[in-house]
């Protein structure tokens, strides 16, 4: 998933604070969501007005509410994503023009794509659509042009990473799950959409009502499509260890889409769909969390560490030339290095089944070739398959702080 995290290091090498940067990319990635979510509405004769207040019931959330200050690529994906929908649907009627949206729309799904690789549901929908409707020529041209700058885009990224993007893919596809493990996926979805973000649920059930109320005659619809789609792909990323609600939001956002439509239905269409609205009000004013903290606590947060604090640190114990390894790359980036460490999770995954890019990371720990270490806890021991373990205090020392982040400096004999 680079693309997310890349747009976040240009922001911070433009503006510098990595905390307002990523804020601003987060709030920015909800809004393009919610604007595609709106257009996608007004596509199906959906009222603007209505469609943007249904939309915007996105930020009454608790999803929304848990999610509004991290930095998380989802509603960015989901945001490419409907408006890739958006392009290939509302195709203009000059056949130069139409080529030309439905050639964009293909960009942003790939865009999507390696901002979050599950976003596939929203190309194999239009993919579907087309083989459905024996559209074959278009189903042909859309394939090659995806598959081309899938390519490209894959050839680019490789480059850029030194040839790991690959490798950092196959070691944490699987999340680390096991069959036993996965096997539970129905019941972890369910568990999710019921209990820890119900507003969700609600969606969902009104998004099947109107699946099921269109029938047969409406589901090879690119909606439709999309909607089971994404369904059937949120399913299976449950069967991760590495799950949590973020992984709902494009379900969230596709379920409001469709759930939406119902405006322009029947008399019972109309009649379910606000039963269900007044039914997730409840839930939205029910699960509402006070005292999460908003953007503007998350920028004033003290345990936030500034750009000059960053740098002031950095310059303090940082040797000129030296090597940085921190568990938040955007420290790296402000101190003009090249980070290290770009995700805790996939890091851990890599340590935990052998991987060798763990196994690298832990050789140079116990050959401490890292003159800085920000953010690891001293007291961390990992424990590498096939391997012995290695206890990070064996080989760092704290020797400041940043924040809430502990800074750590090779261990020498008199320490």
């Amino acid at each position: 998933m680079p693309l997310f995290f890349m747009i976040h290091g240009v922001l911070i090498r433009l503006f510098g604070d990595p905390t307002l940067t990523g804020l601003v990319l987060m709030q920015a990635s909800v809004v393009l969501m919610i604007a595609g979510m709106a257009r996608l509405m007004a596509l199906h004769a959906v009222p603007p007005v209505l469609s943007w207040a249904i939309a915007g019931i996105t930020l009454a959330t608790s999803l929304y509410q848990q999610y509004l200050t991290s930095l998380n690529c989802d509603y960015l994906a989901a945001g490419l994503s409907l408006w890739g929908l958006v392009f290939y649907l509302d195709s203009p009627e000059s056949p130069r023009r139409s080529a030309l949206a439905r050639g964009f729309a293909v960009l942003l799904f790939v865009l999507a794509f390696y901002t979050k690789f599950s976003t596939v549901y929203a190309p194999a929908a239009v993919f579907l659509w087309l083989v459905f409707t024996r559209q074959w020529r278009a189903a042909a041209g859309f394939g090659t042009a995806s598959l081309v700058l899938l390519a490209a885009f894959a050839a680019l990224f490789l480059y850029l990473s030194d040839g790991r993007m690959l490798q950092s893919l196959a070691a944490t596809a699987t999340g680390g799950t096991d069959l036993a493990f996965a096997a539970g996926m129905v019941r972890r979805f369910a568990m999710e959409l019921a209990v820890y973000n119900p507003a969700v649920g609600i969606c969902f059930l009104l998004a099947l009502a109107k699946w099921l109320a269109d029938g047969p005659a409406q589901w090879r619809s690119p909606l439709h499509l999309a909607f089971v789609m994404v369904t059937l792909v949120t399913i299976v990323t449950f069967s991760s260890r590495g799950i949590a609600g973020n992984h709902a939001i494009p379900l969230a956002a596709i379920s409001l889409v469709l759930a939406g439509t119902a405006v322009t239905g029947s008399r019972i269409e109309r009649r379910g769909l606000a039963g269900g609205f007044a039914l997730l009000s409840l839930i939205l004013v029910a699960c509402w969390v006070p005292g999460v903290p908003s953007p503007l606590k998350t920028i004033r947060a003290e345990a936030v560490p500034t750009v000059a604090e960053i740098k002031a640190k950095t310059d303090r114990w940082l040797p000129e030339n030296g090597r940085l390894a921190s568990e938040n790359p955007s420290f790296a980036i402000v101190a003009g290095v090249r980070p290290f460490v770009l995700d805790n999770f996939s890091l851990a995954s890599f340590i935990r089944s052998g991987h060798p890019a763990g196994t690298d990371f832990l050789t140079r720990i116990r050959a401490r070739e890292f003159d800085v270490l920000i953010g690891f806890d001293p007291d961390t021991r990992w424990t590498p398959q096939g391997g012995a373990p290695v206890v990070l205090s064996d080989h760092y020392v704290a020797v400041d702080a940043l924040g809430r982040r502990t800074i750590l400096t090779p261990r020498t004999n008199g320490r």
